[in-house]
């Protein structure tokens, strides 16, 4: 009786462990992984963006004269140097012409002093007249002499004034308006066309400023307008932040064709980022993030900027494994056994 006592007192202890280890083994997950770098997702990104030029002028006079053409049109496309409008020139012809008469004159009394400086050093040698009478003539040649330079000086006025009857586009550009007629007096200052530059253009960009601090490690960045795009290349990334829109402002170059000044459209790029798709990531504890597997458990990995819904940058190795099939029920620290490994 003893011995029967005995054995019926062992069965429920080891009932007892037996169900202790198929628990265990319940609680077990069977999931399937895959590195980072198989599943991993570069989404496009897009920015509003508008194209701009560096140079936007209004041509104005430079001396006081007559309008007497205006040679543009709104519209037209002209080259560095071509003639936007014609100034009554007559006076500043006149005033060269003056000028260069009186340098003519200056020039006759300066051979003629210095003749006399001559003859008279010549006397002084023969004791004929006084060193005064030689400073004399010293004196008005170096006066005839500064008269001379100052000729000189207003001579190159006059033609530059005489140059400045013809106003000249400063590059290759569109004219955008005319803001003077054939008749008006022209005072400097006056405007006379106003041009933009079709060669020095930039593409501004308003980018998120979390996605801006990346785009200098973007390939290929893009302006797109029309169905087209463009190549662009990165200038830089102005250091400031919109307080409304939080967004930074971009400025690129263009890398081949250009798009037309004031043309408004989306800069495009690849975000270098890799992402996650929607499907992996979870939410555990008030957190987003996805599940990886550390010696046979499970290992949340918060992602602070996910969002529900949408693919979510991650910051860890490529090569990381992430839980692709299993992840739905996981907790952290869950036993799991990765489907494959025997």
């Amino acid at each position: 009786m003893k011995r029967l006592k005995l054995i019926v007192c062992f069965l429920p202890v080891s009932l007892v462990l037996f169900c202790r280890i198929a628990g265990a083994e319940l609680q077990q997950a069977d999931v399937k992984t895959l590195p980072l770098s198989e599943i991993a997702l570069y989404p496009e990104r897009t920015a509003p963006a508008t194209v701009v030029s560096l140079n936007e002028a209004t041509v104005s006079a430079q001396i006081n004269a007559r309008v007497t053409e205006v040679t543009v049109r709104v519209g037209d496309v002209v080259e560095p140097g071509a003639v936007l409008a014609r100034l009554d020139c007559s006076d500043y012809q006149l005033a060269r012409k003056a000028a260069q008469a009186g340098l003519e004159a200056l020039n006759a009394r300066i051979l003629l002093a210095e003749r006399r400086v001559k003859r008279t050093s010549s006397l002084l040698e023969n004791q004929s007249v006084s060193q005064e009478a030689l400073d004399e003539r010293q004196a008005d040649l170096e006066v005839l002499s500064a008269d001379r330079r100052g000729a000189n000086a207003d001579l190159e006025i006059a033609r530059l004034n005489e140059t400045r009857c013809d106003v000249v586009s400063p590059f290759h550009a569109l004219v955008l308006t005319r803001e003077s007629s054939v008749g008006d007096f022209a005072t400097p200052g006056h405007p006379l066309v106003k041009i933009m530059d079709l060669d020095e253009l930039e593409v501004s960009a308003q980018v998120y400023a979390q996605d801006a601090r990346f785009l200098n490690s973007v390939e290929k960045l893009y302006f797109e307008q029309g169905g087209q795009r463009y190549r662009l290349k990165l200038r830089t990334v102005l250091p400031s932040i919109n307080t409304l829109t939080r967004n930074q402002e971009v400025r690129l170059l263009f890398d081949g064709p250009q798009a037309l000044p004031g043309a408004a459209g989306k800069l495009y790029w690849r975000d270098v980022r890799p992402h996650v798709p929607a499907n992996l990531v979870v939410k555990r504890g008030g957190q987003l993030g996805v599940f990886t597997v550390i010696e046979g458990r499970a290992q949340f990995i918060a992602t602070p900027t996910a969002q529900a819904g949408r693919a979510s940058p991650v910051d860890i190795p490529i090569l990381t494994p992430l839980v692709v099939e299993g992840h739905l029920g996981l907790r952290d620290a869950d036993q799991v056994q990765i489907m494959g490994d025997s």
